[in-house]
């Protein structure tokens, strides 16, 4: 049944993606690495969302209202568009599956419509429930600040006591004839082919060929619904041991790809500038203001910054006074760099760091 996705995972575990509309209407993408997906529609804001909802609660569910309702429920699905990657796809797909969905005994007809109105209203309900049911998953399962105490199964099964039914939750796998590189999915190449919308499969057989790219038997995930889109970047998070943790500056879960030490995500804060780059600053301003070693640090960082920066580019023969060289400035900056970092790790004091600082004043 459309719409659906076929999902392949790649070495670096990116979700590439087939996605299909209908027979006609089809592409291709990859994704963002597994668990943005979860963590992104966890951080929706919903409040829009459940106050559509809300308002539409209070309409009688009668035919002279038909047309109010079915126009409202489409309204609140435009709510998501352009808010979440896959979210609108499947929520959409799902709403025209109902309503298209053919009647068959005219004397019952205007029952099952009101029913199939109701089926919708539910299918957008399901929407707030999923969500507060993965946002639970991603505190309780994937907080690298959460019990960190406790082992991913015994996290895993606390979330399924809360949740049973979801234990026994499955999604359909198969396997595909698709270009390589390297072992994975030739992303580039499927793209290349769904571009121009080759639909028979020897037609793709051949541009798969046409340039000798290997082929090979590479398994997916066949995701008919935003359900299993969610479960499934649930459950390839754990097995893969992915943890979250929430941007210090934004206060928003973000998925940690790799093992450095990191404090902020990578969303938009202000003036196209992301936490990532804007979180440091403002902390270490902060910092700066309780602390009065740190305060002096930077006056006397400044003074000796400003004596190189008006030194520098001149000939030896123009130099004069205090004016330092790169090569003088940068062992102090290094000195300097090191004194700080002692400093703010307790191994010296700040009289200490000061008078390594002040060595070239």
């Amino acid at each position: 049944m459309f719409p659906y996705f076929k999902v392949f995972i790649d070495n670096q575990s990116f979700m590439n993606i087939l996605w299909y509309v209908d027979e006609q209407k089809h592409g291709f993408r990859r994704n963002e690495q597994i668990g943005e997906g979860l963590v992104s529609f966890c951080e929706l804001d919903m409040i829009a969302l459940e106050g559509k909802l809300k308002e539409l609660a209070g309409i009688p569910l009668t035919n002279p209202n038909y047309d109010t309702v079915r126009n409202g429920i489409f309204d609140a699905a435009e709510l998501l568009k352009d808010k979440h990657d896959y979210v609108f796809f499947f929520l959409v797909g799902a709403l025209n599956n109902i309503l298209t969905t053919p009647i068959y005994f005219q004397d019952d007809i205007e029952a099952r419509r009101l029913e199939h109105l109701q089926s919708c209203f539910a299918i957008l309900e399901d929407v707030s429930t999923l969500h507060e049911i993965f946002q639970y998953a991603l505190h309780f399962c994937f907080d690298k600040d959460n019990l960190s105490d406790r082992s991913a199964a015994e996290r895993l099964v606390g979330f399924y006591f809360q949740f049973p039914d979801l234990s026994k939750f499955t999604v359909q796998t198969g396997f595909a004839v698709a270009p390589v590189k390297k072992g994975a999915l030739d992303y580039e190449k499927v793209a290349e082919i769904n571009k121009n919308n080759n639909t028979d499969t020897k037609k793709t057989l051949d541009a798969i060929h046409g340039d000798h790219s290997k082929v090979s038997l590479l398994p997916y995930y066949h995701i008919q619904a935003l359900d299993e889109m969610l479960f499934f970047e649930f459950m390839e998070m754990l097995k893969r041991g992915i943890q979250v943790k929430r941007c210090k500056l934004c206060g928003r879960y973000f998925v940690l790809i790799d093992k450095r030490k990191r404090e902020y995500c990578g969303r938009e804060y202000a003036d196209g500038k992301t936490c990532q780059k804007v979180g440091p600053l403002l902390r270490y301003e902060q910092l700066l203001e309780a602390d009065s070693y740190l305060q002096k640090f930077e006056t006397e960082y400044n003074k000796i910054y400003s004596r190189f920066y008006r030194a520098d580019g001149k000939l030896d023969s123009e130099r004069f006074g205090k004016d330092m060289t790169r090569e003088e400035f940068g062992a102090w900056s290094k000195a300097a760099s090191k004194a700080k970092a002692d400093y703010q790790k307790r191994l010296i004091t700040g009289e200490e760091m000061l008078s390594i600082v002040r060595a070239k004043t």
